[in-house]
């Protein structure tokens, strides 16, 4: 039996039948797929509105639509039943003599989804174990045995001996310094007033790129990108982690291209910065939680669960506050089922002049 229905007969009917309803968006689909009849379904609902004291469900929709508070319940019973998936596969992996949770995590991402594979697997394990490089660095350590999974940009498709679960694509964005020094400051206002941004006017805004280093995967796809454009820009500066890159980009040293997560990872940083939108075409990049084929574990998939929650809760909700308009590119695995098509963040569909290298 899965994992995730070990910990749900663990949890009492009310909370099962909610959360499958929150799942399905139908009393019907609900009782089939629980092996209940519909009036218990309805029931087992009823019981646990009036024992809580507030409308989980808008009943006169269809489908069926959870309020406020039930979207809430459903996010705090979401994480407490993956907790309680962690702690049992952990479980059963210790009977099988495997050893601790150890995770490698692109810088990018690491603060958001290390801190939320901390929480669900907090007192599971002996030792949790987050290393965080880029992609070739942590392919290094999976290989070596140091790491059990990675979460990084690069897929590695040329390997068959690994096993990919896509995570999420996020659109680039161009970053300009919003300090107060004349030169750069009248840079940023042209640019601010140009809609929608050019290359070309990047081209002669008076400022130098700032660049990923050829060595990281944002320096290959800035390199693939410019290549396929035929555009060349005055580069003095390169580095290969995002919290020199916005230091350097607030200190007025040039403008740079990378993506919203930069900002979530380092909001203290991205304070001296301006995101503004890329230039068609916008270059995507996409994540993928990797394993050893060979060993592949129910322990891996419960890190790629959580890594996903953490995508949709965490990290795409607060892409409105630096680039709003990068939802309509994001597009994110489903958290309860990572098999499944995933979703796009504003539910709109893609643009059209997106690609991804």
């Amino acid at each position: 039996m899965p994992y995730d229905k070990y910990a749900r007969s663990l949890l009492r009917t009310r909370t099962e039948v909610f959360l499958m309803i929150a799942r399905t968006r139908s009393f019907t689909e609900t009782a089939r797929q629980l092996g209940m009849s519909q009036s218990s379904v309805s029931r087992a609902v009823a019981e646990l509105e009036r024992e809580l004291g507030v409308a989980l469900i808008e009943h006169h929709v269809r489908p069926v639509r959870l309020t406020p508070r039930g979207a809430l319940l459903r996010q705090v019973m979401n994480d407490e039943c993956e907790r309680l998936r962690a702690r049992l596969s952990v479980l059963s992996e210790a009977a099988a003599g495997s050893g601790p949770l150890r995770v490698g995590i692109v810088e990018s991402l690491a603060r958001v989804v290390g801190r939320r594979l901390v929480e669900a697997f907090d007192g599971a394990c002996s030792t949790v174990i987050v290393l965080t490089g880029i992609a070739r660095y942590l392919l290094q350590l999976l290989d070596a045995n140091e790491l059990d999974v990675i979460i990084c940009s690069d897929p590695f498709n040329a390997r068959a001996d690994l096993k990919r679960r896509f995570l999420f694509r996020e659109p680039s964005i161009v970053l300009m310094p919003a300090g107060a020094m004349a030169r750069e400051a009248a840079a940023v206002t042209r640019l601010e007033r140009a809609h929608p941004l050019t290359w070309e006017r990047l081209q002669h805004c008076g400022l130098p790129i700032i660049r990923y280093h050829r060595n990281n995967s944002g320096g290959r796809l800035e390199e693939k990108l410019f290549d396929d454009l035929g555009l060349s820009f005055e580069s003095t500066l390169e580095v290969d982690i995002n919290a020199l890159l916005l230091t350097f980009v607030a200190e007025g040293r040039g403008w740079t291209i990378t993506r919203p997560t930069t900002l979530v990872q380092y909001p203290e940083l991205a304070q001296g910065v301006r995101a503004l939108p890329m230039p068609e075409p916008v270059v995507s990049r996409e994540l993928f939680v990797i394993t050893r084929a060979a060993e592949e574990s129910p322990l891996a998939a419960r890190i790629a669960a959580v890594a996903a929650r953490a995508v949709a809760e965490d990290l795409i909700p607060a892409f409105a506050r630096w680039a709003p308009w990068v939802n309509d590119y994001v597009f994110y695995a489903d958290a309860d089922n990572l098999d499944a098509p995933g979703h796009v963040a504003a539910g709109a569909g893609l643009p059209s002049r997106v690609f991804v290298l």
